[in-house]
C-alpha cells in the first residue's frame, strides 16, 4: 500500500489518471475494473484529454464496470452516466464494456456470471475506485457483513448490483482517489485505522499494490 498526496484535488485526479494511463501504455491489452462514483468524473475527464490528445488508445482494452443499477423506470441506469463521462470519449465497442446485469430471473446466477466473465478476462489488472464519506466502497454499505462478491445491494433507496471486496481484492492493483475536507475522517480511518467492515474502504489496507491518492484536504488528518 501507498500514499500519494497532492496540493489539490484536481492534481490529485490528473495523477490518477496519469497513473491509470502508465498502466494502458505498459499493456495495450490492459483489463480495467471502474467504480462508477461521481467523484471520479475528474479522473474520466484527464483519461479523456489524453485519449483526445492521442496519448492513450483503447482498442485491445477491456473494461469491467463494477456496479449497474437495477433497472427501475425514472431511474438513469448507470451505464448511461459512464457513457457520458467515459467510454464515449474513448470509443470503446460495446463487447468491450462488460457490466452486471440490470435485471435478472436468478440474481444469484447473474451475479456469478459476472464474476466468472472477469475470471474469463484473466482477471482485472487494475481497478479505479473511490470512497463515499460513509466509508463505502463500490455501492457496500458500512454493515457488519460485507458480501465477498458480485451481489444486489439496497444503496439509499437504490438497488445496486456491485461487485465485492473480494472482487475488488482480485485486482493486481488498485487506484483509489479520494479529494476533499468531507473525505478527511474516511481516509484517516480507511489508511490508518483498524480492517473493520463497518468501514468497507479500509479493507484496501489489505491489497499490497494499493495506492491511494490524496488532495491536502482529504489528507489532513493523517498526521
Amino acid at each position: 500500500m501507498s500514499v500519494l498526496v497532492f496540493s489539490d484535488a484536481q492534481t490529485a485526479a490528473t495523477a490518477a489518471a496519469t497513473l491509470l494511463g502508465g498502466q494502458l501504455i505498459e499493456k495495450p491489452s490492459l483489463v480495467l475494473g471502474v467504480d462508477c462514483s461521481s467523484s471520479l468524473v475528474p479522473v474520466f475527464q484527464s483519461l479523456r484529454a489524453m485519449t483526445m490528445n492521442g496519448l492513450l488508445s483503447w482498442g485491445k482494452a477491456t473494461v469491467f464496470q463494477l456496479s449497474e443499477r437495477v433497472r427501475e423506470e425514472g431511474k438513469e441506469p448507470l451505464r448511461t452516466f459512464m457513457d457520458r463521462s467515459l467510454y464515449q470519449e474513448l470509443s470503446l465497442g460495446e463487447e468491450k464494456v462488460l457490466a452486471p446485469d440490470d435485471v435478472s430471473d436468478n440474481w444469484a446466477d447473474s451475479c456469478h456470471g459476472f464474476e466468472d466473465t472477469i475470471l474469463q478476462a484473466g482477471g482485472m489488472d487494475v481497478a479505479l475506485l473511490s470512497a463515499g464519506p460513509d466509508g463505502s466502497l463500490l455501492f457496500n454499505v458500512p454493515e457488519e457483513g460485507i458480501a465477498p462478491t458480485t451481489h444486489v445491494e439496497l444503496y439509499k433507496g437504490d438497488k445496486i448490483v456491485t461487485a465485492g471486496i473480494s472482487t475488488l481484492m482480485s485486482a493486481k492493483k488498485l487506484i483509489v482517489l479520494m479529494t476533499g475536507r468531507d473525505m478527511a475522517e474516511v481516509a484517516r480511518s480507511a489508511i490508518r485505522g483498524a480492517v473493520n467492515t463497518a468501514l468497507p474502504a479500509s479493507m484496501l489496507q489489505l491489497h499490497a499494490a494499493a495506492t491511494f491518492l490524496l488532495d491536502e484536504e482529504a489528507a489532513s488528518l493523517l498526521g
